[in-house]
């Protein structure tokens, strides 16, 4: 019976399995066997393939390995199912009515191998089609994915935090092309009214106040000639009618070899820069450095202890300790000393006027 993939008849410069074979032989005179070891020795891939009418499966090792089955296990691409975590069934109880129905399959999930552990994975599947156009087999394999996911959840998380730190400290983002054009923002539409057409080929310019245009243009057009970062004040006019004083920076992001991709910069309101900033409780900028050092004596905490309960890092806490650094930054001792007082040390002022420690009990 003559079969082809389900995605179009091969072209002539596509290869018969039996083509590669020979082809393989003849390069090396080894079996495509071995490369298949070599791919699936990397302990995070896997090949199957399936009858769709019966559904009878074979496995590699390197399958069984994925999903954390012994040698000789048998597996079903029907049963694929039971793998998937509980959370993520919705992207996986189709696969084997999909493929019967010949249409590829392409998903990324969480598996809970039979060791118990959970991992991601990658499953990829392509249809085989007989002489009658109709699907016999299937083919597929499946990817550990883990690390490039905890990796994208890193860079997702750090993003997050980003855009929290920067929704906190200013009214909008902005960028700019290498040689100085802003690209457009929304975030410019909410504060000034200008849309894209409005703000393209210098337009923007009409929203700084008359008085400050030429300052702010002959500032922006020396930080992008010198690549020195970009500190203004000046006046918008913004979506009210009024206008309003506002600081801008930018930065210029630099590329390995030295050449500017980008400038990235914000806009804060000046009323915001000017807010007092509260005043630590006087007992924080009393505690010393010998101060850390007995609350921690108290506890018999080591530093990895005291770090995990602050959140402070092992590094931090030794400049600390070690009385040489006077650019501690008050939020760390706040976490200190927070940690030390939820787990029964006490700091208090004597009637000389000096804080002394003590332990009593934990919260």
């Amino acid at each position: 019976m003559q079969e082809k993939s389900a995605v179009g008849s091969k072209s002539e410069t596509e290869l018969s399995s039996e083509q590669f074979e020979a082809a393989v032989r003849k390069m090396s005179g080894i079996s495509s066997a071995h490369f298949l070891k070599l791919v699936e020795d990397r302990g995070t891939i896997g090949f199957w393939s399936s009858d769709i009418v019966t559904g009878d499966c074979s496995a590699t090792l390197g399958l069984l390995r994925v999903l954390g089955l012994d040698h000789g296990a048998q597996f079903r691409i029907g049963d694929f199912s039971r793998f998937i975590h509980p959370d993520d069934r919705g992207y996986g109880e189709d696969i084997w009515t999909t493929i019967r129905h010949g249409i590829p399959v392409n998903r990324n999930f969480r598996i809970i191998r039979s060791d118990r552990t959970v991992r991601w994975v990658e499953f990829k599947s392509e249809v085989v089609l007989d002489g009658q156009q109709k699907p016999a087999k299937a083919i597929g394999l499946i990817i550990d994915v883990t690390d490039q996911q905890e990796g994208r959840q890193a860079l997702e998380d750090a993003l997050d935090r980003y855009r929290a730190l920067v929704g906190s400290l200013a009214k909008m983002e902005w960028r700019s092309t290498a040689d100085g054009n802003p690209i457009f923002s929304h975030g410019w539409t909410a504060l000034t009214g200008q849309n894209e057409m409005d703000a393209a080929n210098s337009g923007w310019i009409q929203t700084i106040h008359p008085d400050d245009r030429e300052m702010v243009r002959r500032r922006w057009q020396e930080s992008v000639s010198t690549l020195i970062p970009y500190a203004v004040n000046h006046r918008i006019l913004l979506v009210n009618g009024h206008y309003e004083w506002f600081h801008a920076r930018a930065v210029p992001i630099i590329k390995r070899g030295g050449r500017t991709h980008e400038w990235l910069g914000i806009i804060m309101r000046q009323a915001d820069l000017n807010r007092e900033v509260p005043a630590l409780p006087p007992l924080m900028n009393m505690l010393t450095p010998v101060q850390v050092r007995a609350a921690r004596a108290m506890l018999q905490w080591t530093l990895d202890e005291l770090s995990r309960f602050s959140g402070v890092s092992v590094s931090s806490i030794r400049r600390i300790e070690g009385e040489g650094d006077r650019a501690t930054r008050p939020a760390s001792l706040q976490a200190i000393r927070a940690a030390f007082e939820e787990h029964g040390i006490e700091f208090a002022i004597n009637p000389a006027g000096t804080v002394t420690v003590a332990f009593l009990s934990p919260r």
